[in-house]
């Protein structure tokens, strides 16, 4: 780093936090950490970088596996990564998963929800951590970065039970008020809990930068606990060390509206080196294996908003579930209905229907309405599977004509170039694996097999 830690950080570090400030001032100056989360749904015989493994990450629930590593690879190269095998994730952005026992929930969530979602990484760990019948909404403002969590979430799991939105949490409002079971609020902050990382972390910081960010999370925060319904659960995250973005801002819900703290200080017993104020949960870099890191939950404890009356909206086009049934890289007709949206086929369940209708009558910009299960894009020719099937537990592989590749033929796969086999293969759709993991699909003329790699996706190392 070319930037040093900026000197009204260290004093207010040394004034809040006497006993750690040094500590992690020292840490700050050193090389980040490196971690990564397995995704459950992508069984490997060896998992991905195992001579850069450094350690098991204690603190993650039995089902959700991670690890450090000693160094990091260039994982742009692995076709894994790509893939959505695995997921980089800072270790102290992973106590998502730790805490989750402590919200104690009577009933599985119906409606979560992600409001600043991306790149993605809470927003997977969460698709991991609901019941499978949970409706996931993940929002991101930020058009390059709304791309990017679509990526990641359809990589992940196809998107299933997950609608991805770019929209600004105000204009969110009306169509989610009173309706969530849980706000995710991983909250746009100063980032000082990054700056072994982050050299614009650095270079940006200044006293006014904090208070800017107050006022930021403050309009973000009056919109996320108006989309909870009572006794649903705000979490609020931070990946910054400052007090006036974490307890002073829990402090001030806590003022201003009906809710109450859920107490984690259980969940620092589990995390060596965490620290619990009677707030929430700090994670320091040099005292925890991580980057910095703060996470409070607070549960609604009265009626703040109603939900808005369920109107009559015009639904979606269904598309023939006997035609989808027909399909042999289907592995079952889809229990829930399947909707025409363009030229893809999406798998919704009534409420994320009903959601969706809503949303387009108030012209909100969905990005992704969910799981595309099949896609239309030769109509003449009927149905193809999707990409984001190939990334779902639907998709029968062992159906589809599939040409495995060694790790260089695989990345010229990602830069999306065309392939050539010297064995002719069967014409049609094929799906391209590398270490038995789907990467996307190819069309096959006999010899040559014409890329079908999304676009956007492409590698361009």
């Amino acid at each position: 780093m070319q930037t040093p830690v900026p000197s009204d950080l260290i004093v207010q570090l040394a004034q809040a936090f006497p006993e750690h400030a040094t500590r992690i001032v020292e840490a700050l100056e050193t090389p980040p950490s490196v971690s990564l989360r397995l995704n459950p749904a992508r069984p490997l015989l060896s998992p991905p970088h195992v001579e850069l493994q450094d350690g098991t990450i204690p603190w993650l629930p039995t089902g959700i596996e991670g690890y450090w590593l000693r160094e990091r690879p260039t994982f742009a190269l692995d076709p894994l990564w790509h893939a959505g095998a695995y997921y980089v994730q800072d270790s102290s952005a992973m106590i998502l998963s730790t805490i989750w026992d402590e919200l104690d929930w009577q009933e599985p969530p119906a409606l979560a929800l992600d409001l600043c979602a991306a790149p993605g990484g809470k927003s997977t760990l969460l698709r991991d951590l609901l019941p499978d019948e949970t409706l996931l909404v993940s929002n991101e403002i930020l058009p390059k970065r709304c791309k990017i969590l679509v990526e990641n979430l359809v990589k992940w799991c196809g998107a299933d039970h997950t609608i991805i939105t770019q929209e600004d949490p105000q204009q969110l409002t009306p169509l989610l008020r009173g309706a969530c079971n849980l706000v995710l609020v991983d909250a746009p902050c100063s980032g000082e809990g990054l700056m072994r990382r982050d050299e614009e972390a650095r270079r940006m910081w200044s006293p006014q930068l904090i208070s800017d960010c107050v006022s930021r999370q403050r309009a973000i925060l009056r919109e996320a606990i108006r989309m909870l319904m009572p006794e649903g659960v705000l979490l609020y995250a931070t990946c910054t060390l400052n007090q006036e973005e974490n307890d002073q801002m829990v402090q001030w819900l806590l003022d201003h509206y009906p809710c109450q703290l859920i107490d984690l200080s259980h969940t620092a017993e589990r995390i060596p080196g965490a620290y619990a104020t009677a707030y929430g949960l700090h994670l320091w870099p040099g005292i925890v294996r991580g980057e910095g890191q703060y996470l409070a939950a607070l549960r609604l404890t009265d009626i703040l908003e109603r939900p808005s009356e369920v109107r009559r909206t015009k639904g979606l086009t269904r598309s023939s579930r006997q035609e989808l049934a027909s399909l042999s890289w289907l592995s079952e007709v889809p229990s829930a209905d399947c909707y025409t949206i363009g030229e893809q086929i999406y798998q919704l369940t009534p409420a994320a229907a009903q959601l969706l209708a809503e949303a387009s009558r108030q012209r909100l910009a969905v990005a992704t309405p969910g799981f595309a299960v099949a896609t239309m894009r030769h109509q003449a020719k009927g149905y193809e599977p999707s990409f984001a099937l190939l990334h779902h537990p639907l998709c029968r592989t062992a159906e589809l004509p599939a040409l495995e590749l060694p790790l260089q033929e695989a990345l010229r796969y990602l830069r999306g170039e065309a392939l050539t086999t010297s064995s002719p293969s069967a014409r049609g759709i094929t799906a391209i694996t590398y270490r038995g993991i789907p990467l996307g699909l190819a069309h096959s003329t006999g010899s040559r097999l014409n890329n079908l790699y999304p676009k956007p996706y492409r590698l361009r190392i």
